[in-house]
């Protein structure tokens, strides 16, 4: 048995303005639950006064522990130092700039006694026919270079068991893309959803558009190979396309006796073919890069200050 019920980690990125009420707030919450419970805070290098908050709040709390980065090491580093301290059965992950109401943990841990070992908790969007089909659109793009299975349940907000904590640490990959590796894993996720308030919504509307691109290239490059067998069916297009042009003159100049076409045709299969040859390069260096990277076994992130220094 381990020695704490529930552990939850808190990611912080420039959370000091609202990090004390937030605490307050979780806290009150998991006092409910009436189980022993953990708070680990991680501090991805925040440029604001976050560290200085997180130390403010742990001297007047036995169950908080930080963790401060050197630097911003993005969500991964940071789920990374969570999982890796967390010592309770329970671990439940989650933003702690009001995205993710605390309130929510209850449900979740209700889900957990009735014997599920993932829960994951989504926002209820709004009925808006605009967005379903914008979303419709990525995902079909998306699916087509990502397996079905792995493309889904996206939220940062979960609750996950000791057996499911453990998996995902065997995992040793430099690379890593958390949500794709929690449907990898294997275990079934129990869904639930809250609704999302006008804060929640101003906060989301702050985090930068291009990330969902980013997390997007990052399903793509760390989960499978799609990409690599698109382009050799790319290769096999343009073979087939040339060769069939190349007979069309061919019969051209024999038969009817037409000048092959001269510099503006030439040119523009170069370019064509150019382009294309760039782009295969391109993504073959992206995964290039990801070996390189892999192969130099970095770790995912480096404490500057901790609470667990202290003990």
């Amino acid at each position: 048995m381990f020695s704490l019920k529930i552990s939850v980690v808190v990611y912080c990125y420039n959370s000091g303005e609202n990090l004390e009420r937030f605490h307050v707030n979780l806290s009150n919450t998991l006092k409910l639950l009436k189980d022993d419970y953990e708070i680990i805070y991680i501090n991805d290098g925040s440029e604001d006064d976050t560290l200085l908050a997180l130390q403010v709040v742990a001297n007047h709390s036995n169950h908080l522990k930080y963790i401060s980065f050197t630097r911003h090491f993005g969500r991964e580093g940071a789920l990374c130092a969570g999982l890796e301290h967390s010592k309770g059965e329970v671990v439940v992950l989650m933003d702690g700039s009001f995205i993710h109401p605390p309130n929510v943990i209850l449900e979740m841990m209700d889900e957990y006694q009735k014997g599920n070992n993932h829960v994951l908790a989504s926002k209820k969007l709004e009925n808006s026919v605009l967005k379903k089909a914008k979303k419709g659109i990525v995902e079909k793009f998306i699916r087509k270079f990502v397996d079905p299975d792995i493309l889904q349940n996206e939220s940062d907000f979960r609750l996950l068991s000791r057996k499911v904590v453990n998996a995902i640490l065997s995992m040793p990959e430099s690379n890593r893309y958390s949500k794709g590796m929690f449907n990898w894993i294997g275990f079934k996720i129990k869904e639930i959803e809250y609704e999302i308030t006008s804060r929640i919504i101003n906060k989301e509307s702050e985090v930068k558009k291009l990330d969902s691109m980013k997390r997007s290239i990052e399903y793509i490059l760390c989960f499978n190979t799609r990409p690599l067998r698109l382009l050799t069916k790319i290769g096999l297009l343009l073979i087939g396309i040339s060769l069939v042009i190349f007979i069309m003159m061919s019969f051209k100049v024999l038969l009817v006796g037409i000048r092959i076409p001269g510099l503006y045709t030439i040119s523009n299969f170069i370019m064509l073919f150019g382009g294309v040859q760039l782009l295969m390069i391109g993504v073959l260096g992206e995964y290039l890069g990801k070996t390189y990277y892999e192969a130099k076994r970095r770790p995912q992130y480096i404490v500057e200050s901790s609470s667990y220094d202290e003990e």
